[in-house]
């Protein structure tokens, strides 16, 4: 693998400070390297992370002092460090040290940057983050409530160490690093954030400090810990060699063949990703589904029967059986969302698909004739009641009708669209709007007002977050051009643009052809 970032040095080595040694998760450099920091006076505030047992989860804390440090070893939980910085930017007082993964480093350095403040940035090799979901589960397969936990670390304590789990009881549990169930919830990438496909950094090469396990046959006795750690910077150096020179820590150089043994798999994580895209993609599919998920996260024997159909199609030997599932899977969605929605909309005839994502309001106004489709984040909202005055309103879909992702459709009166229309994203239509005349009154409590139904003939082509007004009909095979605002009727076969929108083109049947409108 060729690296755009060549380290200016491998070493091994720990902290000379034991009990930092024992606690961490991996030698304890990185946190000599906090402490020493945030001694001097260039540096004012690292992040650190406790256990928050209203949550049960870890959360990042700002903190001022070395005395602040809360030990906890490794944190196996995906936590946004990005927008805690940026939610927190003018509480950071000086400099800053923090830790991070290394798909964070580019993100925290530009954003640290931008605020004038100086920081220096540990990361660490990663195979991969999991969400807290997953953490949970695991708590789930040893039969432990989330309730019963006042703390938990997933490393430090030692080394390689292992998971431990406080109870309310007094009592404690403990597994080893990388043992079940951790192993199978971990392997099986149901909890891991999507981006962690097709994440290519083996480490964090633009930190100044990068940190990694030495698993290594030497290091196989070990029980304080290790850290194997590459120095990225100039910053990086000079911070290394001071802690060297006050004895803070102790190491001893090392080289690239030996951190490539170490961490083999994040090694080989670039070339993995860039051969493997397309069974990735069907893999996270997979995963996405939320059937499938229900099903593969169920019980451990489920998750590791997952495990295999996915190195199945990691081998593409799947791959055909994969996408018949894929189809399958989505027909029965459909189907069960199909059901769902016949039972309570006015009219669902057959063949249609309403994303799970649709936003649907008093559905037995809302009609739908065969072959309609209905994208993500969809808004149908006929009002049936408002400053307490009722409405009788109907939506009505015609038959091969595609409503794009984030369209939204209001009614009191009557929407009716025809057949075949394809409605870009985010087109917003509505009979109605809020009445205004009393000034006396607040607008949200005064009547709604409508100028008439609006009637949308069949074929016509509605542009990217184009708007359609009270009391307009559109005819047959017109086009709305992208933003348009529509206010009065249009003619069939018109395009039409602008606020408001005005006719540019008509089709002449005698010409057959498209012309510029004149008139």
């Amino acid at each position: 693998m060729i690296n755009t970032n060549t380290p200016m040095g491998y070493h091994i080595g720990c902290a000379t400070n034991t009990n930092d040694r024992f606690r961490a998760s991996s030698g304890g450099v990185g946190t000599s390297i906090i402490r020493y920091l945030l001694s001097l006076p260039d540096y004012g505030t690292s992040i650190t992370f406790t256990f928050d047992v209203t949550s049960c989860m870890y959360v990042p804390k700002l903190i001022y002092s070395e005395d602040d440090i809360n030990i906890c070893g490794s944190i196996y939980q995906d936590i946004d460090l990005i927008k805690f910085v940026k939610e927190n930017i003018q509480h950071i007082q000086g400099g800053m040290v923090i830790t991070c993964a290394p798909c964070q480093v580019v993100g925290i350095r530009q954003l640290l940057n931008r605020n004038n403040i100086k920081n220096f940035i540990l990361s660490f090799c990663c195979s991969g983050q999991t969400t807290i979901e997953g953490t949970w589960q695991y708590y789930h397969f040893l039969g432990i409530k989330k309730d019963d936990i006042i703390n938990m670390q997933y490393r430090g304590n030692g080394w390689p160490s292992g998971i431990q789990i406080w109870l309310k009881n007094g009592n404690k549990i403990y597994h080893d690093n990388y043992t079940e169930p951790w192993r199978t919830i971990h392997l099986s990438g149901l909890y891991r954030p999507k981006r962690c496909y097709y994440c290519k950094y083996d480490t964090g090469r633009n930190a100044d400090i990068t940190m990694a396990d030495p698993w290594l046959d030497k290091y196989k006795n070990e029980k304080l810990g290790k850290t194997l750690f590459l120095v990225n910077t100039e910053k990086g150096q000079c911070i290394f060699e001071a802690l060297s020179q006050l004895n803070l820590i102790e190491s001893h150089p090392s080289d690239y063949n030996t951190y490539a043994i170490a961490q083999r798999p994040n090694i080989q994580k670039e070339l993995k990703t860039k051969t493997t895209q397309t069974n990735i993609k069907y893999i996270t599919s997979l995963i996405e589904r939320p059937i499938y998920h229900k099903w593969a996260t169920a019980n451990l024997s489920n998750m590791r029967k997952h495990i295999i159909l996915t190195r199945l199609i990691k081998k593409s030997i799947l791959k055909s059986i994969f996408q018949k599932m894929t189809n399958l899977l989505r027909k029965i969605s459909n189907y069960l969302q199909r059901n769902k929605y016949k039972k309570v909309l006015g009219r669902c005839d057959n063949n249609v698909n309403i994303s799970r994502q649709a936003i649907i309001h008093n559905p037995q106004c809302i009609y739908i004739d065969k072959n309609v489709g209905i994208g993500d984040g969809v808004y149908l909202g006929p009002v049936i009641e408002y400053a307490d005055i009722p409405y009788n309103p109907k939506i009505i879909i015609g038959e091969g009708t595609w409503i794009g992702n984030h369209c939204s459709l209001a009614a009191i009166n009557k929407i009716k669209i025809g057949k075949n229309v394809l409605f870009a994203g985010y087109v917003h239509i509505t009979d109605h709007s809020h009445g205004y005349e009393d000034i006396d009154r607040h607008i949200a409590l005064q009547p709604l007002t409508s100028k008439g139904p609006i009637i949308i003939e069949d074929d016509c082509w509605l542009g990217f977050s184009c708007e359609i007004l009270s009391g307009v009909h559109i005819g047959k095979h017109s086009i709305i051009a992208a933003r348009a605002v529509v206010t009065k009727d249009v003619p069939p076969y018109s395009i039409v643009a602008g606020n408001p929108a005005h006719i540019i083109k008509q089709y002449n049947f005698k010409s057959q052809q498209w012309e510029r409108y004149n008139k």
